[in-house]
């Protein structure tokens, strides 16, 4: 009997276990398929091999195998030059944050997003996207992710030529990856940042930095020391060339050659090590030694097909032929390497050998190659302009936003103290009012009036008490910050950093303009008509006729300056929305005033929308919030292709 009930218990184990098994099977199976499909990928980058991948992962219904994928196939895309696959990797991590609402994954589909800008050269929106993705790993506190984000950020701006931007990135990098005692992305922070230093020509601050970073890659496990060596011996010859100090940079080049094997194992380091070593000995008159190197690095790089090394071969070749008189040879090596940096688009080495064959070549055709280096010259120059004010522009609007969300919360805060005045005000009422049967209609009147007014006139005092606090933080911004900015771009300017002055009167400009639009409108010295006409004029340029109506049936002169300070923004808040997102051609204001109320209607002719759909914006919510915090009533109406009416009531006295 106790055998067969064994063998019962052994069948139903086997049948139970069975479907998990298998499962677990075929999980295995799909990550085992996805494994070598990438492989695949990465040695015959055929495109159509990711959407298999991604088809398996899908069907297995599980986050972390999809997420995975996404992210795998998404770098290896990156690294294939696949913009196809990394547009549809990033489709792909959107559609999942739409079905799990998890701010990690919207913060990878942002970082996708900027490799397939990065792919593209469009380094304005690849750095605009990495800093979406680096605010949202700071807001869930992931430190390492962030600095992840940051790094890249530092990398574009570097190349950019936005060198102090760079600075500062990899300095924020530092603040949240060094409390975390990681070694990685620590040293690769170091090592960017002596980049900046040593080609912002602070050679001894940045040889003190590239020794930081090696110190980190010796307590990298399993790191081949002897290359890391090689590594920072290249980067300390670099700044020693610098500084035309070329018996010391020998030194340290040819500590990179006498190590085993580096010609094999880490090529192109050998090569820089090469090139610097003839470089230096070039410099030093040694033009037989220079060329020898010079000529074995060429034909490495050729074998490598190395276009960026082969720009600088050629380029130096140049250089030493027509140190060496030999004109023709010079002219045939400048113009390859003018050839190969036109291919790749290296701006700066396409300027430096057209400068180089005008002074080579004669006559007409010698001035077009300066004619044209010109040009090219002014063209980097808007754009790295144009890249830097960008760059900044991002930050900018990031801290805008961390000031407002810091007003957003003293204003919550206000709010519940409020609510809790209210509710004691409440409870006082109630007592009061059942203090005596016989009177309690009479005097639950006059309580709920009385309370009501008090309300009101608190509600226009806090509003007074908060403008007042914008106009503290506007002067602020104004006569301190600014008033700093400004001393730093004088003595940036006296210094003959002018790019970065050129940064900063930007940065100058746009604090100005927030200063500005945090000050206060007076209406004690400016009537509130000609506040709203001053205002229009401002969109006189724009394509919206914008028309006023009735505005003097209302006695503003006996309308609290609270009231029209909300109208106001109001009407400048819906005039900015309908110039930006509602394509209209046409805005009418209408006022109206009863003995208790002042009433404003604001509509377009745009493309409205659908208000059972669309969730209001920022904008409209503030404006909402504003008008409803001193007892008015705000409602919408709008359709699609109707255009959009808001109204606005507001009573004049509380009651």
């Amino acid at each position: 009997m106790k055998q067969q009930q064994s063998k019962i218990f052994l069948l139903m184990f086997f049948f139970l276990s069975f479907p998990l098994f298998s499962q677990t099977e075929e999980i295995i199976g799909s990550s085992d398929s996805i494994v070598m499909l990438l492989k695949e990928y990465s040695k015959t980058k055929d495109g159509n091999l990711p959407q298999k991948a991604f088809l398996i992962a899908e069907q297995t219904k599980i986050d972390s195998v999809l997420k995975k994928t996404y992210f795998d196939f998404g770098l290896q895309s990156y690294f294939n030059k696949d913009t196809a696959n990394i547009k549809l990797t990033e489709r792909k991590l959107q559609k999942l944050y739409s079905q799990t609402k998890e701010p990690a994954t919207l913060a990878k589909r942002y970082y996708y997003k900027s490799l397939f800008h990065k792919v593209q050269l469009r380094a304005d929106s690849a750095f605009y996207y990495l800093h979406k993705s680096k605010n949202i790993s700071i807001q869930l506190k992931d430190s390492l992710e962030a600095t992840r984000r940051l790094l890249s950020m530092a990398a574009i701006q570097f190349f950019e030529k936005d060198f102090l931007g760079s600075e500062i990135t990899i300095i924020e990098g530092l603040r949240m990856v060094e409390p975390l005692e990681e070694v990685f992305f620590t040293g690769l922070l170091y090592e960017r940042l002596a980049n900046v230093l040593f080609i912002t020509e602070r050679q001894e601050e940045a040889r003190k930095y590239y020794l930081k970073f090696f110190e980190l890659q010796k307590r990298i496990p399993k790191v081949k020391l002897k290359y890391e060596k090689v590594r920072l011996n290249l980067h300390l010859a670099k700044t020693y060339e610098a500084e035309q100090n070329y018996t010391k940079a020998i030194e340290y080049f040819r500590k990179c050659l006498l190590v085993d094997s580096v010609k094999t194992k880490s090529t192109y380091r050998y090569e820089g090590a090469l090139e610097g070593f003839s470089f230096s000995n070039f410099m030093l008159g040694n033009k037989k030694l220079a060329l020898k190197g010079y000529l074995e690095v060429l034909k490495s790089r050729q074998a490598r097909g190395h276009k960026r090394g082969l720009i600088f071969s050629y380029s130096l070749l140049g250089e030493l032929y027509a140190d060496d008189n030999k004109k023709k040879k010079a002219i045939f090596y400048a113009k390859k390497a003018l050839k190969v940096a036109k291919e790749i688009r290296q701006s700066a080495k396409i300027s430096e050998n057209l400068f180089f064959l005008s002074n080579l070549v004669k006559g007409e055709k010698g001035r077009q190659y300066l004619a044209a280096r010109a040009m090219l010259n002014d063209s980097l120059y808007k754009r790295e302009r144009g890249l830097k004010n960008q760059f900044a522009k991002v930050r900018y609007e990031t801290e805008k936003k961390e000031i407002e969300n810091r007003l957003l919360k003293q204003e919550n805060s206000r709010r519940k103290l409020e609510l809790e005045r209210q509710r004691q005000q409440k409870v006082i009422g109630w007592l009061l009012a059942g203090g005596s049967l016989l009177f309690i209609g009479f005097g639950a009147s006059i309580v709920f009036n009385r309370r009501k007014k008090m309300i009101f006139e608190a509600k226009l005092q806090q509003v007074a008490i908060r403008e007042k606090e914008r106009q503290q933080i506007a002067k602020s911004l104004h006569d301190e910050v600014a008033g700093d900015i400004r001393m730093l771009h004088l003595k940036l300017a006296t210094n003959k950093h002018l790019e970065e002055a050129g940064k900063l009167e930007v940065i100058k400009e746009n604090v100005r303009n927030l200063s500005h639009q945090l000050s206060s409108e007076s209406f004690d010295s400016v009537t509130f008509k000609d506040q709203v006409i001053n205002l229009i004029s401002d969109f006189f340029e724009s394509n919206i006729r914008i028309k006023i109506q009735e505005i003097d049936a209302v006695g503003w002169l006996k309308i609290n300056n609270s009231i029209k300070r909300t109208l106001f923004l109001s009407i400048r808040e819906s005039i900015q929305n309908t110039h930006k997102h509602t394509q209209a051609t046409a805005l009418v204001l209408e006022f109206r005033e009863t003995k208790k109320a002042v009433f404003l209607t604001i509509s377009d002719n745009g493309q409205g929308f659908d208000t059972a759909v669309k969730q209001k914006g920022i904008g409209l919510k503030n404006m909402q919030e504003r008008i409803e915090e001193i007892n008015g009533v705000f409602f919408i109406e709008s359709a699609l292709d109707q255009g959009t009416t808001i109204h606005i009531q507001i009573e004049k006295y509380g009651t």
